[in-house]
This record gives C-alpha cells, structure tokens and sequence, in this order.
C-alpha cells in the first residue's frame, strides 16, 4: 500500500480520502470568496452609477455585451489550459505543462487584441448592433471603449486564474481577485464620486483594478513557486498534439459565451423600444442575477475537480455523492436566493435607480428574472457533470442552451404577440427550457450510470468521452 503522506490542512486535498462534502467546499471557498468580491464590486459600481440617472445605467447594460465578445476568448482558452495542465501535472510533466499554459495565454491574448482594437475602432457601431439609437450608442461609446480595453487586460486575469487553480493555488487565486475587485471599489468611488468623472471613471476603475490583477499574476508565474516556462509556438517549442487537444475543449466554451453576447444583443434590442428605462431595468435585473450566481459558480469550480477525480479514479460512490450533494445544495440556493430577490424586487431595484419609472420597470424585471433563477441549479449542475466526466457533447447541449440558444426562439416569438412583457417572459421560458434540458441529460446519465455498473461498464460513452494519456490515467490508480 502507497503510504499517505501527512498534510497540514493548508496543504493540497486528498481527492482520493477526504470526504466530497469537505472537499468540495474547500476548493469552492477561495472561488467563492474571489467571486463574492466581484459580486460586491458589481454592486457598489451599480450603487454608484444610479446616482447618474437612467441613461447611464442603460449605458452599463448595453456596453455588456459588447465587452463579453471580448472576455469570451479567455473562457475558452482557461477552461483549456486548465484542463492540460492539471493533467499534465498530474503525469508529472512538468514540460507539457508550462507549454499548456503558455498556449492558454497565446490563443486568447492575440485574439482579444484584434477583437478590442476593432470595437475601438468603431465603438459607435457596435453599440448600433445591439439595438442603441444614436444618442444613447454616441453617450455609451467612451465608457464602451474604456470597459473594452479593461476586459482585455482581464483575459490574463480569467486564463491565469484557470492555471494556478490546476497548479493547486486556489488561495492566491481567491486572494488576486479580492484584491483586484477591491481595488476597483476603491478607484470607483474616487473617479465616480470625488473626481465627478460619471461612467469614464467606472471605465478608467475597471483598467486600474485589471492591470493591477494582471501583474500580479505575472509576478507569480514569474518568480511563484510554481513559476512558468513560458513557450512561443513553433520551433518545436510547444509539441504539436497540444493545439489540436486545446481548440477541441476551448471552442464549445468560447462558443457558448459567444452564443450568451448574441442573446444578449437581442434581449437588449428587443427592450430597447420600450425606452431607456426599460434597457436600464434589464441592466439592473441581469446585475442582481449575475451576483446571485456567483457564489453558485464558485462552488461548480470546485465541484468540477471533485466530479472528474472520481470520475478517472473509477469512484463511482464519490462521484454520485459529489452529484447528489451539488445538485442539492445549487437547488436549494436557488430557490431561497431566487425567493428573496422576488419577494424584495422593488427594494433592490430602488438601490440602484433614482427615478420613479426605471424603479418601477426594474422591479418588474428582477421580479421575472428571479422566477427564472430558482431552479438554475439544474443547468449549472448538469454542465459541470458532463464537463468533469468528459462527455463534451453534453456538456456543449446544456451550455448553449444555457447561454443564450434557449433564449432566441422565446425572443423572436413573445415580444411580438405580449410587448415589453413578452420580453421579460422570454427570459423564463429560456431559464426553464434550459434547466429542463440539464435535468433530462442527468437523468438519462443516471439511468444509463446504474446500468454501466450493473455490467461493469464506463457510464460515458466512448465515442465522447475525451481521451485521457496514458501517464494521467496511470497516476489515478491507487495501489
């Protein structure tokens, strides 16, 4: 028998031994506090920005998803470089790693560059796209322009989080973005508040607190215990296999994210008739929601890890009790969360709007997109699952849905037939469609996993199941 080797309780997690409930709360808690701190961050610039009326709140929304184009590359090619070098790790290739996370920042560095340097090109014209008259696209466009260029700098920021959370450092990934997120709070308030600079300086905030996160995880892939070796494509310097093995995990990601900003341009164009305090009230609603899923996508980052551990490892009992507490506990979030933010949707949407319509329409809006976070659980859970135990096409299902393909069809049909409520009511329709697609695949999952250990087979077919080396699987085996 292997001997365990004593650990300290700061020290790496036994995926092997400690319970999943421990353990998926361990590697949730520095995500989720990371996450809380943007979700706070989210909500003092929100609190800051209502004093500056309902255009500027409309200028917010409408400038997302212009900026997700942009931060959609990093997703992708986090979620790729995570995924290479924790295996790589794992084998104890060392190599193979440090040219993983180098190709993490080459695939999305470059990219986002050509994406940011075309919307600065045109700012105007973008805004146009997603439904903005030519008043509010002219008085969005510098906030827009400076959102862009922080979201740039982001992308290091989102693809170095992924890597040191494979390298085991949740903490100081915990600890850069509280850092970062605080430091946007702070320079909020002195460029909004003190320097009367209205949402330039919510622009101006987002790049200061990026470029300080992005340094910081320079300095610790620099000089960091685990420092990087970075590699530049060609010349052999990053083995070929690598690419091909990256773009077939980071595509469905980015591509989801893409799918979330187009169905976010025609959310924002289908309220945009109804006026700027409608556009701001949807603003205002999305921010509220993004918020309330954040602690919830804090604890599917540290569930994944625990799902696809058991799920190499051949654990099946850790793997259905790490799912059946996930689902559990992501349902039983949603609907207390989604029943709060009904019950005080006038409240909140009084926080951060000032006027008496954008109060009332905001209302409305969090109202509706709370109905269709209660059961938000479903979704995430299921796309967590199918990702850790390597069934991509699954794992893409639910994730498009999720992010916007449940959406356009609800959109283009109940806004014309109901008006600005058919627009809120497309949002439900979306959630619930979504949510019913995740629980369908989890239970044929299920079904399918009983009969797999009936017969003493794998419970993901092979033909989507994405291959494992040899050196990784090997490391999984315990004697």
């Amino acid at each position: 028998m292997r001997r365990p080797r004593a650990r300290s309780r700061r020290g790496p997690v036994d995926l092997d031994g400690d319970r999943v409930v421990t353990l998926v709360l361990r590697l949730s808690g520095p995500a989720i506090l990371g996450i809380s701190a943007h979700a706070l961050q989210m909500l003092v610039n929100a609190w800051f920005v209502a004093d500056l009326g309902a255009a500027a709140i409309a200028t917010i929304a409408i400038t997302y998803p212009v900026t997700l184009l942009v931060a959609a590359l990093g997703y992708g090619a986090g979620i790729a470089a995570a995924s290479q070098v924790a295996r790589a790790l794992g084998a104890g290739d060392r190599d193979r790693a440090d040219e993983a996370a180098s190709l993490g920042f080459w695939l999305c560095l470059p990219a986002g560059g050509a994406v940011t340097a075309a919307i600065l090109a045109d700012t105007p014209a973008w805004l146009g796209l997603l439904g903005a008259d030519a008043a509010l696209a002219a008085a969005a466009a510098p906030y827009t322009a400076l959102a862009t260029i922080g979201t740039a700098l982001m992308l290091v920021m989102i693809v170095g989080g992924f890597v040191v959370r494979a390298q085991g450092h949740a903490r100081l990934s915990g600890a850069i973005m509280v850092g970062s997120f605080g430091l946007n709070i702070l320079l909020d308030w002195v460029l909004i508040r003190l320097c009367g600079l209205g949402t330039a300086g919510a622009g101006w905030a987002a790049i200061g607190a990026q470029a300080a996160g992005a340094a910081a995880y320079g300095l610790h892939f620099a000089r960091g215990p685990d420092r990087i070796r970075f590699r530049r494509p060609g010349g052999g310097r990053i083995r070929p296999g690598l690419l091909p093995e990256a773009l077939r995990l980071a595509v469905p990601a980015t591509g989801s994210s893409l799918l979330a900003a187009f169905a976010m341009a025609l959310f924002v164009e289908a309220a945009a008739p109804y006026g700027d305090a409608a556009v701001a009230a949807q603003g205002l609603a999305l921010r509220l929601v993004l918020v309330a899923a954040l602690p919830l996508l804090g604890m599917m980052a540290g569930a994944q890890a625990v799902l696809g551990h058991a799920a190499g490892a051949g654990r099946p009992d850790r793997l259905d009790r790490t799912f059946r507490f996930v689902t559990g506990a992501s349902l039983a979030y949603g609907l207390v969360v989604g029943g709060l933010m009904f019950a005080l949707a006038r409240p909140l949407a009084a926080l951060f709007a000032q006027d008496a319509e954008t109060v009332r329409e905001g209302a409305r809006a969090t109202a509706a997109f709370a109905a269709a976070f209660a059961p938000v659980g479903l979704q995430l859970t299921a796309a967590t699952l199918f990702q850790a135990i390597g069934a991509p096409r699954r794992a893409a299902a639910v994730s498009l849905a999720a992010q916007g393909l449940a959406l356009i069809p609800p959109l283009l049909i109940l806004p014309r037939l109901f008006g600005y409520d058919g627009v809120l009511a497309s949002r439900i329709a979306a959630e619930f469609l979504a949510d019913g697609l995740g629980l369908a695949l989890m239970l044929m999952w299920l079904s399918g996993a009983r009969a797999g250990r009936a017969g003493d087979a794998a419970p993901v077919q092979r033909g989507e199941a994405v291959e494992m080396p040899p050196a990784h699987e090997a490391a999984h085996q315990r004697a």
